[in-house]
């Protein structure tokens, strides 16, 4: 079986330094690879892009922050879209658009579901993030997103899919949407930090006349369903 490329994203991580949106700027704006992807625009395209979520309400606040991309699906969307080659799912599991023969081909950015497929006016032609296939074919064993990352939010993995599986189960990875069958091949941990509720607060109780936080309390919570 052969080895492919996936991506783990651990959203626990992710502080919000964006030096994985930067570096993906200073890779791809002004820069051609030919065969892999055409320059990105400076402004309006973020290959790479933050989201962020804020859970729970003041005094107790938290946010989380989780990087977004192109998945490079197995079943992409946007290559059931694609005329003549425009979109080629390569033997290593990275998806790329190729920048000549898409032209005038804005259909493939309506297909993405996730968002992750932006549409270069000047060229006319959509883009997206090409894991950095560029860089991996020329000896690189990791992204820039990975490589530019201070706090390992990013860990990519050139492994069959079998031990893919594995390390999913074992570390409970989910991917965007898996309602759409699309396959990703980018994985999430901690995604419950974006999309689940937390509930926190205080035990308040009399000590000697005054009011303490108390210590060691247990708390149990109920719901009543009507």
């Amino acid at each position: 079986m052969s080895k492919k490329w996936n991506l783990i994203v651990d959203v626990e991580r992710c502080d919000n330094c964006r030096n994985c949106f930067l570096a993906t700027k200073d890779e791809h704006i002004g820069n051609d690879f030919p065969g892999y992807a055409a320059p990105q625009p400076e402004k309006e395209h973020s290959w790479v892009d933050i989201k962020q979520t804020e859970r729970g309400h003041y005094p107790i606040v938290e946010a989380n922050f989780m990087p977004v991309m192109c998945n490079h699906c197995d079943d992409a969307p946007c290559m059931k879209v694609a005329k003549d080659g425009a979109i080629t799912k390569r033997d290593d599991g990275i998806v790329i658009i190729d920048p000549e023969k898409s032209k005038g081909q804005k259909e493939i950015v309506d297909a993405c579901p996730y968002g992750a497929v932006y549409w270069n006016e000047e060229k006319q032609i959509p883009q997206a993030w090409i894991f950095d296939a560029h860089l991996l074919d020329t000896g690189w064993t990791k992204p820039r997103v990975e490589q530019s990352c201070p706090t390992d939010v990013f860990r990519s993995l050139k492994i069959d899919d079998s031990e893919m599986q594995r390390i999913k189960e074992g570390e409970g990875l989910v991917v965007l949407q898996p309602e759409l069958e699309s396959k990703p091949r980018v994985y999430y941990k901690n995604l419950h930090l974006m999309t689940t509720c937390f509930v926190s607060g205080s035990v308040i109780g009399d000590v000697d006349g005054i009011e303490e936080c108390t210590e060691a309390a247990v708390v149990v919570l109920k719901a009543e369903w009507q």
